[in-house]
């Protein structure tokens, strides 16, 4: 746990993790009956006003953050803002905030804001552990986006700051397209790679010219997307008996030619760590390898790049299942008022900022405001991740069921165990069994 002053940080080593403290006190109870009841907006500055115990610094704002070195950096810069605001950083990971939350917010031990996955929002509103941003929203909005805001917003209301945006994308060797196609330029189709694994793959040298973890379905769906399959939004028809996903699986399972390797032998050592070594032109990956391919170029002598994934010729833009993490205020939080000037913030560039310089991650901002972030502009890598990200859809009820048949969907017609239609069939049937919800 962290509490930020614009005094001093004690560090105090508990356990097997870093707490950091000046002062700790209870600081929300049980959720109020309306959610806006004591907020006031101030026309003249435009923002909600803070509690006086708040702003004085008598009370912290809890927060809880996944990254401890955003979260100091996000609280230095709010507090350039807000001198006497003093901020509780507590470390706790997406996946787990909106359970936690459930408990702790009830119980009073809970986070005035916390950060989660955008897949978890729908839940936390439900439980009222999410609450509205109120008069922030046109303004977040102009910030993020519509596409982005999109998903955050319910009944005309946004419940969520989009924050960090991540994507798979193309991975490229430049230096090993140079030598073998005399052009640093990667491939736009699956045409074109195809192309080039007619000269390049040897399976005796377990070389291959392009690799990605093709089991699952978040790896697939940019070729199935881009022959028109997209996941439908209706988690009771998520269309796994499109006629337009028979069509991507079977261009699909044709791909294996290009990697005849078995789902279960796509691993992370043989993607990552192969492309790393330089002798591999393509892989499909996301921006957590970055820092493993940056040491890997150093050590074995290459230049690579990030684009977006290729299309199938003739068919449109490959779409990814993006990922989205957002900040949100908690329908318990006794301090409404600042728990939304610091959820408001972080749409802002001093927190693209914070987040882009601590931990790499890509500002969930458009790209004309992501421009402002010091280095994002110049950065190669994460413009190829944001390049994919805006051509992303991003689909909020994707459930541990879909993911489950989804991926034995895939895998099963990669593996050549079933044929496109008999996989949708026991897809289809599978879903229902799991959720009981029709196709």
């Amino acid at each position: 746990m962290t509490t930020r002053s614009t005094a001093a940080i004690t560090r105090i080593t508990v356990g097997a993790g870093v707490v950091f403290s000046l002062a700790i006190t209870a600081g929300c109870s049980s959720a109020p009956a309306d959610g806006e009841a004591n907020l006031t907006w101030d026309d003249a500055i435009g923002a909600y006003e803070i509690e006086p115990e708040i702003a004085s610094g008598e009370a912290p704002l809890k927060v809880w953050v996944e990254y401890p070195e955003y979260g100091e950096a996000l609280v230095e810069a709010f507090t350039a803002v807000h001198p006497d605001i003093r901020i509780e950083l507590t470390t706790v990971s997406k996946v787990d905030a909106v359970a936690k939350m459930e408990l702790d917010g009830e119980a009073g031990t809970g986070a005035d804001v916390y950060f989660t996955n955008f897949t978890d929002l729908s839940g936390a509103i439900d439980s009222g552990v999410a609450a509205p941003l109120g008069e922030y929203a046109d303004d977040i909005t102009s910030r993020v986006g519509d596409s982005f805001a999109g998903v955050v917003s319910r009944d005309g209301e946004l419940y969520g700051v989009p924050v960090s945006t991540e994507s798979i994308a193309l991975f490229y060797n430049k230096t090993l397209l140079e030598q073998l196609t005399g052009s640093i330029e990667p491939a736009t189709t699956w045409e074109q790679i195809r192309e080039l694994a007619a000269a390049y793959n040897d399976p005796r040298a377990n070389r291959w010219t392009i690799r990605w973890l093709s089991g699952q379905l978040y790896y697939a769906y940019p070729v199935l997307s881009s022959l028109g399959w997209h996941l439908s939004a209706d988690e009771g028809a998520p269309g796994l008996d499109a006629p337009a996903l028979a069509a991507g699986l079977e261009y699909y399972g044709a791909l294996r030619d290009l990697w005849p390797v078995n789902s279960a032998d796509a691993t992370w050592d043989s993607i990552e760590m192969e492309f790393a070594k330089g002798q591999t032109p393509y892989v499909i990956t996301g921006p957590w390898s970055i820092g493993d391919f940056t040491a890997g170029a150093a050590e074995n002598g290459f230049e690579f790049g990030v684009t977006t994934l290729p299309s199938v010729e003739g068919g449109g833009d490959a779409a990814t299942l993006a990922g989205l993490g957002v900040g949100v205020v908690s329908g318990y939080s006794e301090h409404p008022g600042a728990a939304r000037v610091f959820a408001a913030f972080l749409a802002s560039d001093e927190a693209a900022a914070a987040l882009y310089r601590t931990t790499g991650g890509i500002p969930a901002l458009t790209r004309l405001n992501a421009q402002s972030t010091p280095g994002l502009a110049d950065d190669p890598y994460a413009n190829g991740v944001l390049a994919q990200a805006e051509r992303s859809d991003l689909v909020a009820d994707v459930g541990d069921a879909l993911w489950t048949v989804g991926n034995s969907l895939v895998a099963s017609v990669w593996d050549g165990v079933l044929d496109p239609a008999a996989a949708q069939d026991q897809a289809v049937s599978g879903y229902v069994d799991l959720t009981g919800l029709g196709e």
